[in-house]
């Protein structure tokens, strides 16, 4: 009896260990998963040329904030230009990412933050208007003195791009004389922004120098109406000086 006993007992034990290897190991894949990081951007709607703004993004995973992400940046386009600045961000003591930014030129922006956390990329975008102009907001003495309007004095610059008239259709060269303590400044970077009145468009020019400080570059305007012709002057990190014009299309 004991003898038939002790061999259910080994066959009982075969048949648990049998049905143990046959089942199917629990799935902790579920568990593993981590949820998305994500990115909460805040960006001014509006700004002013010349003014300080704030740009920040928190970064959450879940209910948690992180503050070990591998890289926060910043990327500040100019959607007129195509210039593109790449800033990074640092942590402060709010547990935002953040930078101080001031708009040079206005336009419209693009801010987009790169986001690298915990082996994951986010990069959301938010758009920044900039309006203004530093120094048409802050004219110098001289130009209130002599109200020249065909002039704008910025560190000893002066630009001389007079008011005009086109047809639509007709090639017509735009040329600007740009001077540095009366002597023809040299070696300038000068752009050209055209914009239709209250219109959105905008085109840029890159114009070369004909003859020492004289600056040219035919444009032909393809639609009739009152033009901005935004010239502007830079060289080196001193000199950056612009003054606007009216363009009459027919």
């Amino acid at each position: 009896m004991k003898r038939f006993l002790a061999i259910g007992t080994v066959l009982a034990a075969l048949a648990l260990s049998a049905c143990g290897a046959n089942e199917e190991p629990k799935s902790t894949t579920a568990d593993e998963v981590p949820e998305i990081i994500e990115v909460e951007l805040t960006v001014p709607e509006t700004a002013n040329v010349g003014n300080e703004v704030s740009i920040t993004a928190v970064v959450t995973q879940g209910e948690e904030i992180v503050e070990d992400a591998n890289e926060v940046k910043f990327e500040v386009l100019n959607l007129t230009s195509g210039d593109k600045e790449m800033i990074e961000a640092t942590l402060n003591k709010d547990n935002h990412y953040a930078i101080l930014y001031t708009f040079k030129t206005s336009g419209k922006y693009d801010i987009t933050s790169h986001v690298t956390a915990r082996d994951m990329h986010t990069m959301p975008t938010k758009q920044v208007n900039v309006t203004g102009d530093v120094e048409k907001t802050s004219p110098t003495t001289e130009e209130h003195a002599h109200g020249d309007e065909h002039h704008h004095h910025s560190n000893g610059a002066t630009i001389d791009f007079p008011d005009g008239t086109a047809t639509v259709g007709e090639s017509v060269n735009l040329l600007s004389n740009v001077s540095l303590s009366g002597s023809p400044l040299v070696g300038a970077r000068v752009r050209y922004d055209i914009s239709l009145s209250h219109a959105d468009k905008h085109t840029w020019l890159e114009v070369p120098e004909k003859d020492p400080g004289v600056y040219e570059q035919a444009h032909t305007f393809t639609e009739p109406g009152t033009y901005e012709i935004e010239v502007h002057v830079t060289k080196g990190d001193d000199i950056h000086d612009h003054v606007t014009k009216t363009y009459t299309v027919k």
